[in-house]
C-alpha cells in the first residue's frame, strides 16, 4: 500500500513537481507578508494553498515559526510547532514548513528567511549550506546514516550553534518520503495523516527493537546504523542559537548507494547564492 523505493522516472518526476509547487506556496506566502501577521493566520493561509493545489491531508500540519521560536529553545515537545498567535515583527526569523499529501505523493519542503535585516540569520543560512554537499558526498562514499547524521551534529555545534533537528518529531536529521494509497478520505491524529504517521511509527519500532533494518528515520540512534537504504529521503538540518533560527529540507534520492538532490535548484540555493554576493535573500516571487 505504501511505496518507499523504487519510483519510476514519472514517479521520481512527480514528486520533483510537487516539491517545486510546495517551495512556491511557502515563497511566495513569504513575499507576501507585511509584519503583524500571526503564526496562527499564515498558517491556515497555508492550508488553503494547499488544497487549491490538490492537498487532501498532510504528514503534518503546515509549521510557521517566527522569532525565537525558529531556534527551538529549550525543552520542545510536538506540540510547541503547532502555531501559535506570535506575531511577526521586523528582524524577526522565520521558518515555513509544509508536508502536503496530494495524489498520495508526500513531499515536506522548508522554507527559512528573516524578515528585515538580520545579520546573524544569514551567517546562519551560509552556514547550513555546506551539508548538501557534504551529505550526498558521505552517502556516497559509504558512510552510516548515523555517523552522517552525527557529523553534522558536530559541525552546526563547533560553528557555535545548536543542532535543533534533533528536536524534530524522531530526532531526525532526515526521513523518508513515501507514495501512500490515494485515498478518499483521509483520518488524522493529533495534527498528522494518520496512515502515514501509523507507518512511519511501526517501521522505526521495529528497527529499534532489532527485528527490522529499514526505520524511515535518520538519525544518530542504533537503528541508523547502516549504511544508506534506497528511496527518498527528506534531509532538513535545522541550527538554532538565541532568537535565530534556520533551516532548509528538501529530497534526496539514493539509488545504488548513491546520493543526488532530486532538484538542483530549490530556493536555499539561490538563496544562498545572493549572501555570497551581499544581495538581499528574502523571498522572490515572480508571480506576485
Amino acid at each position: 500500500m505504501i511505496k518507499a523505493h523504487k519510483f519510476t522516472p514519472a514517479e521520481l518526476s512527480r514528486f520533483r513537481e510537487l516539491q517545486h509547487a510546495s517551495f512556491e506556496i511557502l515563497e511566495t506566502a513569504a513575499a507576501g507578508l507585511t509584519g503583524g501577521e500571526t503564526e496562527q493566520a499564515l498558517a491556515r493561509e497555508l492550508v488553503a494553498r494547499y488544497r487549491e493545489i490538490g492537498a487532501t491531508s498532510f504528514f503534518h500540519l503546515p509549521v510557521v515559526l517566527f522569532g525565537d521560536r525558529t531556534a527551538l529553545p529549550g525543552k520542545w515537545p510536538v506540540g510547541k510547532f503547532f502555531p501559535r498567535r506570535r506575531s511577526l515583527d521586523s528582524g524577526d526569523s522565520v521558518i515555513l514548513d509544509a508536508a502536503p499529501i496530494i495524489g498520495g505523493y508526500l513531499v515536506d519542503t522548508s522554507y527559512s528567511f528573516c524578515f528585515g535585516e538580520n545579520a546573524a540569520h544569514a551567517e546562519m543560512m551560509s552556514h547550513l549550506a555546506q551539508y548538501r554537499a557534504s551529505v550526498p558526498v558521505a552517502i556516497n562514499r559509504g558512510d552510516t546514516f548515523s555517523s552522517v547524521a552525527d557529523s553534522v551534529r558536530a559541525s552546526i555545534e563547533a560553528a557555535g550553534y545548536e543542532a535543533v533537528h534533533g528536536k524534530h518529531p524522531g530526532q531526525v536529521l532526515g526521513h523518508r518520503t513515501v507514495k501512500l494509497p490515494n485515498l478518499p478520505f483521509r483520518l488524522r491524529y493529533r495534527g498528522f495523516d494518520a496512515l502515514a504517521l501509523s507507518w512511519f511509527s511501526a517501521k522505526d519500532a521495529l528497527a529499534m527493537s532489532g527485528a527490522g533494518r529499514r526505520s524511515p528515520l535518520w538519525n544518530t540512534r542504533t537503528a541508523s546504523d547502516h549504511a544508506a537504504h534506497d528511496g527518498l529521503w527528506l534531509v532538513e538540518p535545522h541550527a538554532g542559537c538565541g532568537t535565530v533560527g534556520a533551516k532548509w529540507e528538501e529530497i534526496l534520492v539514493i539509488e545504488g548507494g548513491q546520493a543526488a538532490w532530486l532538484d538542483e535548484q530549490p530556493p536555499h540555493v539561490r538563496q544562498w547564492s545572493a549572501i555570497d554576493k551581499g544581495a538581499s535573500y528574502g523571498p522572490f516571487c515572480g508571480g506576485c
